[in-house]
């Protein structure tokens, strides 16, 4: 049965996208694990990510072959749903990236729906459809607090923090702390946190060591940060670059850099060995 793990932050910026798509790239590539990546942001950062601009298209024209045909409580409209041998409906929103790394694209159409009506879809989608195909399904949360963020957490027994070292992420935690509390106790849920990763890192900046003191100064944060951290590169930005996607060289352990290889593989073991996958 699949690990479900989200990846949250109520902060923009701080490279959460990046990290749910590479450590779900690496998981797949470099140690064989069947992944599937939820792209639960109605910015469809992780989509753009993954998928060729061709199909990006496809699913914004289309928006039920998102996670939006998952979470709509209306009629599918016809053709987009199709059913198997059982006369049963089969959601046709799954991309293979590569044999063992698939994807469920977002869709900005998800600002229609009233998720609060329906906050354990997602959960229940995972459960009944896909939970044994895969040993982990990450899902990537938007930036915010928010329906979409409950709809992902309530759909994980896990959590993962990417944060930058700078000081509004320090002040955010103990907040996204209190929500996340807030949450279990709400549904009465088991959620986990499996660690805080830092992102962006550059390790001679003042700001960087002074924020990382902090976060160790406080034992429940010290127990569960990271050791490896992804540095700040500017390559692993321009990665985002259609053309880069449309090649399939946006992935970190892509871009022929063996110093960003070796940090994401790094930290996708601490990630497997924290998280017992």
């Amino acid at each position: 049965m699949a690990k479900v793990v989200s990846f949250i932050n109520m902060k923009g910026g701080v490279g959460k996208t990046t990290l749910s798509v590479n450590i779900g790239y690496t998981l797949a590539k470099e140690f064989g694990k069947r992944v599937l990546l939820i792209d639960a942001d109605p910015q469809m950062n992780a989509t753009q990510y993954t998928l060729h601009e061709d199909l990006v298209y496809e699913i914004l024209d289309d928006p039920n072959k998102s996670i939006f045909g998952i979470l709509d409580n209306r009629t599918p409209l016809p053709g987009v749903l199709h059913r198997d041998e059982r006369g049963s409906q089969k959601f046709n929103g799954i991309f293979q990236i590569t044999n063992k790394f698939h994807v469920i694209p977002s869709n900005i159409r998800l600002m229609e729906l009233n998720l609060a009506l329906s906050p354990f879809k997602l959960r229940k989608y995972i459960k009944d459809n896909v939970n044994s195909s895969y040993d982990i399904i990450i899902i990537d949360s938007p930036p915010t607090i928010s329906s979409y963020t409950n709809i992902a957490l309530l759909a994980s027994q896990y959590y993962i923090v990417p944060m930058t070292t700078d000081y509004l992420s320090l002040v955010g935690l103990p907040i996204l702390e209190a929500y996340i509390s807030n949450l279990k106790q709400e549904f009465a849920i088991d959620l986990t946190a499996i660690g805080i990763i830092l992102n962006k890192v550059d390790t001679q900046l003042k700001m960087y060591q002074d924020v990382k003191q902090k976060i160790l100064a406080k034992t429940e944060w010290r127990q569960i940060l990271f050791n490896n951290e992804l540095l700040e590169r500017t390559m692993i930005g321009r990665a985002f670059l259609q053309e880069k996607i449309n090649a399939n060289q946006q992935y970190i352990i892509e871009l022929n850099n063996d110093e960003l290889k070796q940090n994401i593989i790094r930290i996708t073991q601490e990630f497997m060995q924290k998280g017992r996958i």
